[in-house]
């Protein structure tokens, strides 16, 4: 970097980070500016200026993609909300296995301005999901906001937008996920019932195990009808 200016040039963003990925090239970092997964700015004269945090989040993306196989759409999900202060599971394993300090959250809840904002999402299209009950705003000191899972939940409503899929079509996981809430609540009351002390550990323990067991299901139902259709069954 020169000693005249607080920024690399692509090149020297190239230069800097290959040794640790040597597929990447100035034509992959300009199709990542594509996919919007960085966003760097631009010289006077239309050079990209890659700060320090640009450059991390370059190489989160690359790390992403290299150490868990993420798709981009799900990397650009992980960046998005790591901008709103929620720190995904693959982020989260990320930092802890370097100890990268500049990586954290607060899961706080997060203004519906700047959540509305940070994730592109339309206003229009949040209305609808706060109108079916799929995300539900919460009052704060700092006004009208958002929880962590509702923002993740907006995250993916916009991805699944880019398919044609419409907040009234996610009704059916709202009220299968209610379903479900009913149904583990009847399994987790014994647990609840107890004195022990590490019932909240247990609590998370089986919920987290019937979380990971409906999810497999699902996924295995949904590929067995789609297989089927394909086959024209």
């Amino acid at each position: 970097m020169s000693s005249k200016r607080d920024y690399l040039t692509i090149g020297e963003v190239v230069e800097q980070l290959k040794p640790r990925y040597p597929d990447l090239s100035i034509s992959k970092i300009r199709y990542y500016e594509d996919e919007k997964i960085i966003k760097p700015e631009r010289t006077e004269g239309g050079y990209r200026k890659f700060r320090k945090d640009d450059v991390k989040r370059l190489e989160l993306a690359l790390r992403l993609q290299k150490e868990k196989y993420l798709p981009l759409n799900v990397i650009r999900q992980n960046l998005d909300l790591m901008d709103m202060g929620q720190v995904t599971p693959e982020v989260r394993q990320l930092a802890r296995d370097t100890s990268e300090d500049h990586i954290s959250s607060d899961d706080q809840p997060v203004p519906t301005e700047k959540a509305i904002a940070s994730i592109g999402i339309a206003p229009d299209t949040v209305k609808m999901l706060e109108n079916f009950g799929i995300v539900k705003p919460v009052r704060t000191s700092e006004g009208k906001c958002y929880t962590s899972a509702d923002v993740k939940i907006m995250v993916i409503a916009r991805e699944m937008s880019k398919y044609g899929i419409e907040p009234r079509h996610l009704r059916m996981y709202a009220s299968l996920a209610e379903k479900e809430s009913d149904l583990f609540q009847q399994i987790l009351y014994p647990i609840v019932r107890q004195k022990a002390d590490d019932k909240a550990q247990r609590v998370r323990e089986v919920l987290e195990n019937l979380s990971d067991l409906s999810n497999q299901l699902k996924a295995l139902l949904l590929n067995k009808r789609v297989k089927e259709y394909m086959q024209g069954k």
